[in-house]
């Protein structure tokens, strides 16, 4: 394990979100492992927005992976770049449904995971991928938390989630 600095403050705040995010986090590694994936866990500061989690993690915007969750007909995961957000308008003729973003409380219920920290590792609902993630070397999705990331490979991420590539962000 590398060396992490924080002050009690800071290293207080991660204490009590790794307390409430534990399940899910375990759920990623988990998942991890039984899928043999060439994965980094990335521990850092809370973050809030994908200004904060590239400000903490050295990772571009293009390189961080928004998992965000619709409701169409049925719920939807879909994977998109950091510097950019998902076109409902595509979502909805790549579903054939009206789409609106999840509540906090359905991203809850049909993931799990809080949002700020949703994971697109261990979901039973349909995943897409934005096309233009897979044109990476490393991307940085969550891991279960605001304060975890994991470092992989797009084609890795796409495999494990089991997601469909489609063009789905704002250009």
């Amino acid at each position: 394990m590398s060396k992490i600095s924080q002050t009690a403050e800071q290293l207080s705040e991660f204490l009590d979100l790794v307390k409430q995010d534990r399940q899910n986090i375990e759920r990623v590694i988990q998942e991890i492992k039984e899928k043999n994936l060439d994965a980094e866990f990335i521990i850092h500061p809370k973050s809030e927005s994908v200004e904060d989690s590239s400000k903490n993690t050295g990772y571009n915007p293009e390189e961080i992976v928004k998992t965000l969750i619709f409701v169409a007909e049925n719920p939807v995961a879909v994977m998109c770049p950091g510097h950019t957000s998902v076109s409902e308008q595509k979502l909805e003729k790549i579903t054939g449904h009206e789409a609106r973003m999840a509540t906090p409380e359905e991203v809850k219920e049909h993931t799990g995971y809080q949002i700020g920290g949703v994971s697109p590792f261990d979901l039973d609902i349909k995943t897409y991928m934005e096309e233009t993630i897979l044109a990476k070397q490393k991307v940085k999705p969550a891991a279960g938390s605001k304060v975890t990331g994991v470092s992989i490979k797009p084609e890795d991420l796409k495999m494990a989630s089991e997601a469909e590539t489609v063009d789905i962000s704002r250009k």
